[in-house]
């Protein structure tokens, strides 16, 4: 079963890790630009990550639907599911980019620094025009996930990664001739590797025999509101879920914000290198959702058990090599978004910043739980009870410890916070999981 999961899981969260790299790489070139570009342009690029993660949330239910249709030999399901993503995919990009573009006024009756804003909303006019070609490159990987077949993700992942620090750097810099476009070069440097990413995976998806016949720009004739109704029926509820956590994070770097520039690039810091090494139980969950899906279609529970009990303990394994990581290295993985400087102002950052890493550590592994777990529950074709656990976890328990311990101990006061948050939530779907498990085998 290690085997099996592991093949399915691993090009989806070198993916992950490869899709996350934009925003670490961006931050890393920010802080090139010194510590109020990398505070500034870190607050638009939350702003940018809660709109992105939250479009995937929606999209990512296709994956569990076509593998459900998958487990029932339905390809007519199949793909009805992939033309009802399509829709979802040019209505989301087209409200969140608008929101985005007009988040400004937002930020401001936030408190946000004045300072910052400038900045921020110069990296939102251009990386705007990502989300279009980052949700398309989404619905395909469904596509592929949900058929078990996730080959084509892995390479394409890997080059977005690898192009990804030079193109930005080269905009930014104004290398070869071409105008130093500073923060704004940055964006835009993800905006070209993401219609890359879309493109490169729709040449290796249909170039297979295997997914030829799942084309969303043809046979519109299948199109289902029902199937479009049941996407949005178990995606609204993820990508609430999706946006309550991340929208935990989001809020906690508003909240770090009022305390100024250095904590708030400190806090960029360390939820860039959060960001990446949640990518992998991220990654993970996806896929033990899809064979839990599989599993639950065919009520095979002797191997849904296995998966689940696979799965867990790989994500285990996983977030303690990323804490450990975390809590022997915090200098060395500061030092990645920050050019060495004596200001007051830098040593701030980097003592800040370490001792968030720390904190970081502590809740790695009920991260991975809770995520994981969240995965396995859509396996279930749930959505409204996870959402729900993960909401009271996140903004009844999480928020509100990470607000008071801002007093006593700020941004690192924050981060506590958060992990209680996240340790709830791993608690709560555990138990819907068994209760799950129980009324199933009942």
């Amino acid at each position: 079963m290690f085997r099996s999961l592991g093949k399915l899981a691993l090009p989806l969260i070198i993916g992950q890790l490869c899709f996350a790299s934009m925003g670490f790489i961006d931050t890393i070139l920010m802080g090139k630009l010194g510590v109020l570009v990398l505070a500034g342009g870190g607050l638009g690029a939350v702003v940018f990550q809660f709109f992105n993660i939250v479009g995937i949330g929606v999209l990512v239910a296709t994956a569990n639907l076509i593998a459900f249709a998958k487990g029932k030999g339905r390809d007519d399901d199949i793909h009805s599911s992939v033309l009802s993503g399509a829709v979802l995919v040019v209505l989301l990009a087209v409200s969140f980019g608008i929101l985005a573009l007009y988040s400004g006024p937002v930020l401001r009756f936030l408190e946000q620094p004045a300072e910052l804003l400038p900045i921020a909303q110069s990296y939102l006019n251009v990386v705007v025009w990502a989300f279009l070609p980052a949700f398309i490159f989404i619905l395909l990987r469904s596509l592929a996930l949900g058929l078990g077949n996730t080959s084509a993700v892995l390479p394409i992942s890997i080059l977005a990664a690898v192009a990804n620090y030079p193109i930005s750097y080269v905009l930014m810099t104004g290398k070869f001739g071409l105008p130093a476009l500073g923060v704004q070069g940055v964006a835009l440097g993800t905006v070209i590797v993401s219609w890359f990413m879309a493109l490169g995976m729709m040449w290796m998806l249909y170039r297979d025999a295997q997914f030829a016949p799942f084309k969303f720009w043809k046979q519109w004739q299948q199109f289902s509101r029902k199937n479009l109704s049941d996407n949005l029926r178990l995606g609204i509820p993820i990508a609430i879920a999706h946006a309550v956590e991340v929208g935990m994070f989001s809020a906690a770097a508003l909240l770090i914000g009022t305390l100024g520039a250095e904590a708030l690039a400190a806090h960029q810091v360390v939820l860039q290198c959060a960001t990446m090494s949640f990518m992998i139980p991220l990654g993970l969950g996806q896929a033990v959702s899809v064979r839990v899906g599989e599993c639950y279609g065919a009520r095979d529970f002797v191997k849904l058990k296995r998966v689940v009990k696979t799965g867990m303990l790989m994500a285990t394994a996983t977030a303690s090599v990323a804490g450990c990581v975390f809590w022997v290295f915090p200098d060395a993985l500061v030092g990645l978004f920050l050019t060495t400087d004596s200001s007051e102002n830098y040593q701030r950052v980097l003592t800040l910043a370490g001792s968030m890493l720390i904190v970081g550590a502590l809740f790695q592994l009920v991260d991975s739980w809770q995520v994981v777990l969240m995965g396995i529950l859509r396996g279930f074709k749930l959505g409204t009870a996870p959402t729900v656990a993960a909401t009271i976890s996140y903004w009844v328990v999480g928020f509100p410890a990470a607000y008071f311990l801002m007093d006593v101990w700020q941004g690192v006061g924050v981060w506590s916070g958060l992990g209680i948050g996240l340790a709830f939530s791993a608690l709560t779907l555990a138990g819907i999981f068994f209760r799950t498990m129980r009324k199933e085998l009942a």
